[in-house]
């Protein structure tokens, strides 16, 4: 587990994510590690807040399975894109504190694994969710929220 300790999410990692959901090429200048940390704490809360915003209070183990067997068939001919149904399920219900989930991260797979399907996943529920303007602030604002508590 990453040390968050002295770790603050400034505007500069909220806008850095608000350039990646707007599909923004620049790049920020070379992050420093503990920009990096606060990065990915930005990058995960907003994937977090995404899957609670789709499938919370309620969800079931099937819906999660459909949901990751329809992104993984959207994504098929792309080989850069696949994604590891057990790594995206798990991260799922991880966010989701399944009680009936005993499997613990990272799901048998490595960090870019894991990364590449919480950016997936994140990517897509935040399209279907068609977030557009105040929409994106919000989402961004509640990310934000969730990385700091």
């Amino acid at each position: 587990m990453t040390d968050l300790t002295g770790i603050e999410v400034q505007e500069e990692h909220i806008e850095h994510l608000r350039r990646f959901l707007s599909d923004d090429p620049s790049e920020p200048n070379e992050p420093t590690a503990k920009d990096a940390i606060a990065h990915n704490l930005m990058a995960y809360s907003a994937f977090a807040v995404a899957v609670l915003r789709k499938f919370s209070p309620t969800y079931s183990v099937p819906e999660i399975i459909r949901y990751v067997t329809d992104l993984r068939k959207a994504v098929v001919a792309d080989e850069s894109l696949q994604i590891n149904p057990r790594v995206a399920e798990g991260l799922i219900r991880e966010v989701l504190q399944d009680e009936t989930f005993t499997d613990t991260a990272p799901f048998g797979a490595d960090n870019e694994t894991m990364a590449s399907a919480s950016f997936l996943i994140l990517l897509d529920l935040c399209h279907q969710a068609k977030l557009d303007g105040p929409e994106v602030e919000e989402f961004l604002q509640e990310s934000t929220d969730y990385a700091r508590r």
